[in-house]
């Protein structure tokens, strides 16, 4: 028997409510958070993709003493590093003391915009005929095609 006539209180909220919006947060924001590195990523491979396929280029047309290619595929920036007849000399005297080029193993990459152009830096330990080297390329990628803005080998065979 009741001795008040008031209708008994409803039982206490679910202590669930919050713990169901904080996972509902979490898992938007994981949702997003997936999104922005999918994106990132795919950005980041496609320029990969871009520049060693570049450095496969700029192999095949040192093997062939194409240097004149190279040199003006090359950004303004390198070939105002240095005069032409220079540059030209450079390259012939790498084919000529390594050799054709051979297997290479991919040492580094790196991805950076900087003064509004996109930079793609790659290191490769490279296997010519003639010996090993460590190569260095720098391209800036311009509406999906990299140039070549510096070019740099360290090899014993070069010294």
């Amino acid at each position: 028997m009741s001795l008040s006539s008031f209708p008994p209180m409803p039982p206490a909220p679910s202590a669930r409510h919050p713990k169901t919006k904080w996972f509902v947060v979490f898992t938007i924001a994981a949702v997003f958070a997936l999104i922005v590195l999918w994106s990132v990523g795919k950005g980041f491979y496609h320029n990969y993709r871009l520049s060693s396929a570049a450095v496969e280029e700029f192999h095949q047309e040192l093997d062939r003493g194409d240097f004149v290619t190279i040199y003006g595929d090359a950004t303004d920036d390198f070939r105002r590093a240095g005069a032409r007849g220079d540059e030209l000399k450079f390259f012939e005297m790498v084919h000529q003391k390594m050799g054709n080029s051979g297997k290479m193993s991919t040492q580094g990459f790196h991805v950076t915009w900087r003064n509004g152009r996109l930079f793609a830096d790659q290191v490769y330990d490279t296997q010519f005929v003639l010996g090993q080297a460590r190569e260095s390329f720098v391209w800036i990628i311009e509406q999906d095609r990299p140039r070549l803005e510096s070019y740099h080998i360290d090899s014993p065979n070069l010294r």
